[in-house]
């Protein structure tokens, strides 16, 4: 005669997966949130220039009714509207925005680069000739064009090289130093 031992029931493959998406869910939301909260509580600073100084180039944008900020730069010499994200760590286009610059997509060049809260994220690394904002501008950029995107972010890589960014009262503020 067998008895039962007690103890923690075991739980099959199928049960531990199906805690997977969620998990995955909460690490992309904790990433997006922790960039989030850096790009707002330290701001960018790479010079000790007053800011009122004359050769001071600045952008204010306001805050979107969505809480984001949006802002039209030209790429390549054509108007692309981003939403700026300071967590992002790419630059990042629409397929159609890339279309609308020029950049040649190839969906059999796409690779993963990334893991969203949907799932893998697949796109095609390209470079940009030129990205200006209101007189700042970023020549030869990396970027990303988004399998499915439905909005081009302006992330890290040009929002770095910008002198100071200060967030206050539903403005964003980009202010550059440098000789324009």
């Amino acid at each position: 005669m067998s008895a039962a031992i007690p103890g923690p029931a075991t739980s099959s493959v199928s049960d531990r997966s199906s805690f997977r998406p969620m998990i995955e869910r909460v690490l992309f939301l904790a990433t997006i949130a922790g960039g989030a909260t850096l790009g707002v509580l330290w701001p960018l600073h790479k010079s000790e220039a007053p800011a009122n100084s004359p050769t001071a180039t600045e952008v204010t944008l306001e805050r979107n009714s969505d809480r984001h900020f949006y802002a039209d730069a030209e790429v390549n010499g054509r108007s692309i509207h981003f939403l700026v994200d300071t967590g992002s760590s790419e630059i990042a286009l629409t397929e159609d925005d890339a279309r609308k610059i020029g950049i040649e997509i190839d969906p059999s060049k796409y690779e993963l680069i990334g893991q969203g809260a949907s799932g893998i994220v697949r796109g095609q690394y390209v470079d940009l000739e030129k990205i200006e904002l209101g007189g700042i501008r970023e020549s030869n950029a990396k970027a990303v064009v988004v399998q499915g995107a439905n909005v081009s972010l302006l992330g890290q890589p040009f929002l770095e090289n910008v002198d100071e960014i200060v967030i206050r009262k539903g403005e964003m503020l980009l202010r550059d130093q440098k000789d324009s």
